[in-house]
């Protein structure tokens, strides 16, 4: 396809896709080595930052190129224009600037897909202009998380709540390490193991510990990765057939 091969600069989407492309084949490197990845702590972030930021460019670019595409314009600015915007609670908004993923889907979703079906597939017959129910269904456990692309990018966010569900090594509950010791909480991770670190005080007292988790948040990160698929092969399926390839 042309956009694979031409130089940003001549992208009507202004490289939002081809970049979202890049990101979302290098979280799928990272996921298929997750084992081969030499770090103790926090392993699946990266991962899940280089999914979500590969959802935000896609559906950035596919605004972009609806409204090209069928001329729309963004309020009182020509589709063309090099500022596009994004419609959200009734004002136009930046769209460089907004990093709200649940609201970009929603404009994208309600203002565009849906409400230019029948223009769309008069531009595009071959193209499948419709809303996949299942994708809609992650966007609330998704933005719950990450809604503005700072939750798997740093370590404390204002989310300071959900943070501690991140993190590898999970506080233990000091009262269960007995039943641990004792054989009584006999779970496992894949690898057979499970990793403990305890602390003591000076009269050699636990006061405090913590287990390295598996998986963290992995429905979180088997939601990204399954929008991230879905708006990988979306706007691929654009640029056939509504963009003639470019």
């Amino acid at each position: 396809m042309q956009y694979q091969l031409s130089g940003i600069d001549t992208h009507l989407d202004f490289g939002f896709g081809i970049t979202g492309e890049a990101y979302y084949n290098s979280a799928e490197h990272l996921y298929d080595n997750k084992e081969n990845i030499k770090t103790v702590q926090q392993v699946e972030m990266p991962t899940n930052y280089l999914y979500r930021h590969s959802i935000e460019l896609f559906l950035k670019s596919l605004i972009i190129i609806f409204h090209k595409r069928l001329q729309l314009p963004y309020d009182s600015e020509p589709f063309d224009t090099k500022r596009p915007k994004i419609l959200t609670g009734g004002v136009w908004k930046d769209l460089y600037t907004c990093h709200w993923i649940d609201e970009l889907y929603n404009y994208w979703l309600n203002e565009l897909l849906l409400k230019h079906q029948s223009d769309l597939k008069m531009e595009a017959p071959k193209g499948d202009w419709q809303e996949e129910t299942t994708i809609s269904q992650f966007f609330p456990l998704i933005a719950g998380y990450d809604r503005d692309s700072s939750f798997f990018r740093y370590p404390v966010t204002k989310n300071s709540t959900l943070d501690p569900e991140k993190y590898t090594m999970q506080r233990l509950d000091l009262e269960k390490l007995q039943a641990i010791f004792n054989g009584e909480d006999t779970r496992k991770n894949k690898k057979g193991g499970r990793v403990f670190m305890l602390l003591k005080n000076d009269n050699d007292e636990i006061v405090d510990g913590f287990e390295r988790a598996e998986d963290v948040l992995d429905n979180v990160t088997q939601a990204l990765k399954k929008v991230s698929h879905y708006f990988y092969c979306i706007h691929i399926m654009t640029r056939v057939t509504l963009c003639n390839g470019a």
